[in-house]
């Protein structure tokens, strides 16, 4: 392309729109690399989970959990702690202490629990609170309470209720300070639960969420077991107590994926939009406590590092199909930026950014029969990153790099060598043309 012809104006114009898209890419990649090593880094998750159009499950799958249900499985989410226990065991290097430490965390116990699916065991809480007063009826201490008078060690059975710990106070005379005060404590110490009894807490033991039934038994009474009863399962001895969160979840994914399907006209898309609503609001009551405990134990277990533990920075992540889904675009932003500010393989690398916007495009494409996300911004067919991909494939049809750009340098540097390749080449010796003869 002859740059005579193009107005000055022109071409500085096209150069800062180069530069322009190529600082957004570039500082879009470095704060989402840079978030990396926060408490709350950056993924694709919510983009991808909320993808829509053709290719829906395409994107939503590159999450490898786009319902978090995964999430509500105790075994699952319990396997997924095991990992990452030995990964941060490895990567810090924790001593004895630390990984006793650190299973305590996790199990109640130093040595931790070796099936990952197994229900979390209680571990009894002992403590010397010297010797009880003479006055008191060992007999009359509440079951969860046991008393050894010889080691003068008290022992907490399981997690004290406030009933319990009120009926053992009853029995020790005010004036025994010291021993009430040493009682608080291992009361204190047996309510704190290891982080597997929480999750087993929320994910099997609450009936809010997992809903509770009703099995007839052999006297013809009802015996209430915890877990939902879905209308498949129901039968004549079975009767439903109380429907759990959970349950209401899937229910209410199945029933968005199939109005979402059915969906052709206005008002079938704003009834899945309401649904979508539905799913996002309960999603958070089933799965944000979850992800509150695994933050909390991840905190907690980095309190357990020394200083020099602490310098060897975050742990690598795991190869996962959300953590591929995440770095693959910010590390396309990073070298596609860079790139595009110093003008080098201008032509490539615009033609990279092209296809990498597109593929943000496609993930919520602005097209009729698309739902599109809440917001203050309408597009139809053309959006912010449609204009991109068209501005940034015009960028490739132009020499924007060597108007201004390492690509530019690269050229008159190859020029100039091929000039000086040539100059040094030897003459070739040509036959001279004979004398003409001399005129009389």
């Amino acid at each position: 392309m002859d740059s005579r012809r193009i107005p000055v104006i022109a071409i500085v114009l096209i150069i800062a729109l180069r530069l322009s898209i190529g600082w957004q890419f570039l500082y879009e990649g470095l704060w989402k690399l840079d978030s990396l090593s926060g408490p709350d880094p950056w993924t694709a998750e919510g983009y991808l989970r909320n993808a829509q159009g053709p290719f829906r499950e395409t994107f939503r799958n590159m999450t490898g959990d786009p319902d978090g249900l995964k999430l509500l499985d105790y075994g699952n989410v319990s396997t997924d702690w095991n990992n990452w226990r030995d990964r941060f065991i490895a990567h810090y290097g924790l001593d004895e202490n630390q990984q006793a430490a650190l299973n305590r965390l996790l199990d109640g116990t130093a040595k931790g629990l070796n099936d990952p699916n197994a229900d979390p065991i209680i571990v009894p809480t002992s403590r010397e609170i010297g010797p009880l007063p003479a006055d008191v009826d060992l007999a009359s201490l509440p079951v969860v309470f046991k008393y050894d008078a010889d080691s003068q060690k008290m022992t907490a059975l399981q997690p004290v209720t406030p009933s319990e710990e009120k009926d053992l106070l009853e029995l020790v005379p005010k004036e025994a300070k010291d021993v009430r005060v040493e009682i608080g404590k291992l009361i204190d110490a047996s309510r704190k639960v290891s982080y597997r009894q929480k999750l087993a807490a929320h994910l099997r033991g609450n009936p809010e969420m997992v809903g509770a039934s009703a099995v007839k038994n052999e006297k013809g009474s009802f015996t209430p077991v915890m877990g939902t009863t879905t209308a498949s399962e129901e039968n004549g001895i079975q009767t439903n107590l109380q429907y759990g969160k959970i349950q209401e979840y899937k229910d209410l994914l199945q029933e968005y994926e199939e109005a979402l399907a059915k969906a052709k006209i206005d008002y079938q898309f704003d009834h899945a939009a309401m649904l979508k609503k539905k799913v996002d609001i309960t999603r958070a009551e089933v799965v944000g406590p979850v992800k509150s405990i695994d933050t909390d134990l991840k905190k907690d277990a980095f309190q357990l590092l020394t200083i020099q533990q602490i310098g060897r920075g975050a742990m690598p992540p795991e190869d996962t199909p959300l953590h591929r889904a995440s770095s693959r675009p910010m590390w396309a932003l990073l070298i596609l930026g860079f790139l595009l500010l110093i003008g080098l393989g201008t032509r490539g690398a615009a033609v990279g950014g092209a296809i990498l916007l597109l593929s943000f495009y496609l993930v919520i494409p602005p097209w009729p029969g698309v739902p599109q996300p809440p917001g203050p911004e309408h597009s139809l067919f053309i959006n912010k990153n449609m204009i991109e991909v068209i501005a940034l494939l015009g960028i490739a049809m132009m020499p924007t790099g060597s108007w201004f750009g390492l690509d530019g340098l690269i050229v008159r540097l190859f020029k100039a060598g091929n000039a000086n390749a040539s100059a040094a080449k030897p003459t070739e010796n040509k036959p001279k043309a004979p004398a003409e003869p001399a005129k009389a």
